[in-house]
């Protein structure tokens, strides 16, 4: 009995320790839902809901990862101001080589392959240090990024769209990427094999082939993914043949 009531006073205190962190997560726009965020010393998970708001349970000098596929990945290490007021926390949204080009609804305004040439032309032809597809350590593959962006403009302007039928866009892509499961960044990069750089000119790609936007739902998940992988195959090739050496 002695040795219970010592092993009970061992452990209030470290019971005692354990809070509930409560806060908000937004960007430059808006708050931030689906945002991952992790207890790296307690090893615990929770995500940032519709409102952006999120609780997870903490001690002083734990450290929270905060992840989000569209935003730079931040680090925070809890200080006693942490436990006395919600926390807010700023995300920067990540932007890659193509300078992130943004895409209106589809089905109401045509793709803009005028704005994305002249976003890529900034860049010019962008080389990278590894090879994305082929073979060969030493190679630097340039990408003719105009070439593709006209390509996939005519994708949209050769399709005739069905009255009533509402289609899926790149935003519809962007918004699932962010907040599924199973339909996220290691998903696009491993299963899909999509390079990051180029994975919102994917998004324009798959978008072009006029899917309607039923197969998004959670009941269509498997002809979805079929999909995927067919047009990231189609994708990656067309890549591949602008990849200038």
């Amino acid at each position: 009995m002695k040795i219970f009531k010592f092993l009970v006073f061992l452990l209030i205190p470290i019971i005692s320790q354990a809070q509930i962190i409560k806060g908000i997560i937004y960007d430059d726009e808006a708050t931030v839902k689906g945002v991952k965020i992790i207890n790296r010393t307690q090893n615990i998970l929770t995500y940032s809901d519709d409102q952006g708001a999120f609780q997870i349970e903490a001690q002083l000098s734990d450290v929270l990862v905060i992840n989000s596929y569209f935003h730079e990945q931040q680090f925070i290490t809890l200080t006693q101001p942490y436990f006395e007021n919600d926390v807010v926390i700023e995300l920067k949204k990540i932007t890659n080589e193509l300078d992130e080009v943004e895409v209106t609804k589809v089905q109401e305004k045509m793709f803009d392959s005028l704005g994305l040439q002249n976003t890529t032309a900034k860049q010019g032809q962008i080389a990278y240090k590894k090879r994305t597809f082929g073979s060969g350590d030493n190679l630097q593959p340039t990408l003719d990024l105009i070439a593709v962006a006209k390509l996939i403009g005519s994708l949209f302007k050769n399709k005739n769209k069905k009255p009533d039928v509402v289609y899926v866009t790149p935003e519809d892509l962007v918004t699932l990427f962010e907040t599924n499961t199973y339909f996220n960044q290691k998903f696009l990069s491993s299963q899909l094999d999509i390079p990051k750089p180029y994975q919102q000119l994917f998004f324009d790609y798959f978008s072009a082939q006029q899917l309607e936007v039923s197969i998004l739902k959670k009941e269509n998940e498997f002809k979805l993914v079929d999909a995927l992988l067919i047009h990231s195959t189609a994708f990656k090739n067309i890549l591949k043949e602008h990849t200038k050496e």
